[in-house]
């Protein structure tokens, strides 16, 4: 099953993307619902780069669901997609994320495009992405609308 969801954000696309790059705003968007703590490499490092990384996936950052593999993939240099992670655990064979940012009168049109295969959980894990990503895209837009102080923006 696949999932789209789009918002607009108050900064351009060169200050977003460089965001982006980061584990920290992975951890801060997806609070409390999810948190991502990290198995292999036991620390993530201050920006992603194109490897596989291993993580515990905790419900509001305690209860434990199991591993997840965030595997991210080359994106082109051009173009909209600056994100690809064609993610993995034992439950959800397929949880595909590819982000698109696009610029729009100095704006960016943020868009997330996720595709899940998880057998007889598709559905409950596909109502869950859609949920899930209507949190993190309100995060991430109080976030932009703070100036990227993720102290301050709650």
């Amino acid at each position: 099953m696949r999932l789209q969801r789009q918002s607009l954000l108050p900064c351009p696309v060169e200050r977003l993307a460089p965001e982006l790059r980061k584990p920290e705003l992975l951890n801060y968007i997806s609070w409390p619902m999810i948190r991502f703590v990290p198995v292999d490499p036991p620390v993530l490092p201050p920006t992603w780069s194109r490897q596989p990384y291993r993580t515990d996936l905790r419900i509001g950052g305690r209860l434990s669901i199991g591993e997840h593999t965030l595997d991210l993939q080359p994106t082109p240099e051009a173009g909209p997609l600056v994100w690809h992670d064609a993610g993995f655990s034992g439950l959800i064979r397929t949880w595909d994320h590819q982000i698109d940012l696009e610029d729009f009168h100095g704006m960016t049109r943020y868009t997330d495009r996720v595709e899940i295969h998880a057998g007889a959980l598709t559905v409950p894990a596909w109502l869950f992405a859609w949920v899930f990503y209507a949190h993190r895209q309100r995060r991430l837009n109080r976030l932009v609308a703070s100036g990227f102080d993720y102290a301050g923006a709650g």
